[in-house]
């Protein structure tokens, strides 16, 4: 039977998510845990993320035996091979045609931005900044809704067959002395969150702003090809 694991990750702690060839990657982790209970499947995730870039509820699909019906016990077993840095939240039987990438709807992204005294060992999973405008950056972030090439927003090196995405939601928020940029979208480019923030906060420096903005997403002219930092990225929730 095919299942789906739902599971959170520290990035920190992998050089991303894919499997590589040193075996320091969130999948080589994850497989291995998952041979110590019997499974050897193929595992297929629903989405890439970098170094440091964290997650809270990714998705990945593996066949395993019938024998596996208790999936609750499956988990915490899963779970003593996977810990500290990987935690298996719950695992659900799919269909056999299920694929946790082409499947999947939309997927959120938070990025988290602590204005408190820096701090270093928070230092891996916010980014440290002072207070800025959050009506100027949710009046930016809301330039971004809609469906846009975002060449200018994703690494060089890519090798995605279309630079075109939608957004659904993008905006941001205080909580307690944090601020959270959220961005809702059917898929993302290779790096384009962080790209899209930090063209954000370049825009948030120069005049016309808005203006200067909107010619990056228009292609037109780049304001900043330097993403940001990893750190406070996290991919929040995959809808199916």
């Amino acid at each position: 039977m095919k299942i789906a694991l739902i599971f959170s990750y520290d990035g920190s702690k992998f050089q991303g998510s894919q499997s590589q060839k040193h075996e320091n990657g969130v999948e080589d982790k994850l497989k291995l845990a998952l041979s110590h209970v019997g499974i050897y499947g193929k595992l297929i995730s629903s989405s890439r993320t970098d170094k440091f870039v964290h997650a809270n509820a990714q998705v990945a699909s593996v066949e395993c035996g019938e024998h596996f019906s208790d999936l609750g016990r499956l988990a915490n077993l899963i779970n003593r091979h996977s810990h500290p840095y990987i935690n298996i939240k719950k695992i659900i039987k799919v269909s056999d045609d299920f694929h946790p990438r082409y499947d999947a709807k939309a997927r959120t992204y938070r990025y988290i931005i602590s204005h408190d005294e820096f701090c270093v060992f928070r230092s891996d999973y916010e980014l440290n900044l002072p207070k800025f405008d959050i009506k100027m950056a949710n009046d930016l972030l809301k330039l971004f809704v809609g469906t846009h090439d975002f060449s200018l927003f994703m690494k060089s090196g890519s090798d995605t067959k279309s630079p075109i995405r939608t957004i659904y939601k993008a905006f941001c928020y205080e909580h307690k002395n944090k601020s959270i940029i959220v961005f809702k979208a059917n898929g993302f480019l290779r790096a384009q969150v962080r790209l899209m923030i930090s063209a954000v906060f370049k825009a948030m420096t120069l005049q016309n702003p808005s203006e200067k903005l909107l010619e990056q997403i228009e292609c037109k002219k780049a304001i900043t090809r330097i993403p940001a930092p990893p750190q406070g990225l996290y991919l929040h929730k995959i809808f199916y």
